[in-house]
């Protein structure tokens, strides 16, 4: 009786870490400082938002087309800038995408007709 208890509330701990960790990620993954480093918008791959609660300081984490992290203050003129050119960045990458698609739709090719005789 006692071995079972013991399993059931080992298997409901378990059962919350991971349900713990899926929703909320580790917190290895947050910054835990600001840094000062600028760099040109041309090399940021992407950017993401750390909201306080989950991680211990509000920050606008930018990603390196060489994979580096850079995490930067969410008031800072040189990030908020940098998020308005990477946004625009996306923004012009996916109307090309678009006119690209629309260009192929939109093909002179006429279909073969086969002989048969």
């Amino acid at each position: 009786m006692t071995f079972s208890l013991v399993l059931a509330a080992l298997l409901c701990f378990t059962t919350w870490m991971s349900t713990v960790h899926a929703t909320i990620g580790p917190e290895s993954s947050c910054c835990l400082q600001r840094s000062s480093t600028r760099i040109k918008a041309e090399k940021i791959q992407y950017y993401t938002i750390q909201s306080e609660g989950i991680c211990p300081i509000p920050a606008i984490v930018f990603h390196t087309k060489s994979g580096i992290k850079i995490c930067s203050d969410p008031n800072n003129n040189w990030a908020k800038s940098t998020m308005r050119k990477v946004d625009k960045k996306k923004e012009e990458q996916a109307l090309q995408l678009r006119r690209q698609k629309e260009e192929g739709s939109t093909s002179s090719i006429t279909p073969a007709v086969s002989a048969t005789s």
